[in-house]
């Protein structure tokens, strides 16, 4: 019995003198959508979680990391026979700022509105791909 309880002691301290994180925007560098504005942070928060990183804004020695989205823009790259643009490429670019460090993440993600009956529906399904994408990065770059 002492076995066990001598290394779940061990792995109790090493959990709890983590180094925690407290993600924020940086000022003005969100557009106006409230729905990419909210995926952007969720992801990088679950990027964080999954990476064992503890996310803690209440901790008396948090590192901030600041998130800003840099570029999210759509092109056109197809057009139909009525000569309306009916294919995008989405363009996604986000920053971290933890402590000295910089990390720069892009992705592009493709979508089509055949009729237009969709709305923004594969609009934002490009940019969660995207953002998907960006996530698995972000965990790569904070496991190193």
């Amino acid at each position: 019995m002492k076995k066990l309880i001598i290394p779940l002691y061990l792995c109790f301290i090493a959990i709890s003198y983590a180094q925690s994180f407290c993600i924020k925007e940086k000022e003005g560098a969100f557009i106006e959508d409230p729905y990419i504005k909210e995926y952007t942070i969720k992801s990088v928060e679950e990027a964080f979680l999954e990476a064992k990183k503890p996310l803690d804004c209440n901790s008396k020695n948090y590192k901030t990391v600041n998130l800003k989205i840099t570029n999210i823009s759509n092109m056109p790259i197809g057009y139909s026979i009525y000569q309306r643009a009916n294919n995008y490429i989405l363009n996604l670019s986000i920053e971290l700022d933890i402590g000295k460090q910089k990390y720069t993440y892009s992705q592009s993600s493709y979508y089509t509105l055949p009729t237009g009956g969709e709305g923004d529906l594969p609009k934002r399904q490009a940019f969660e791909d995207a953002m998907d994408r960006i996530k698995d990065m972000i965990v790569e770059d904070l496991l190193k």
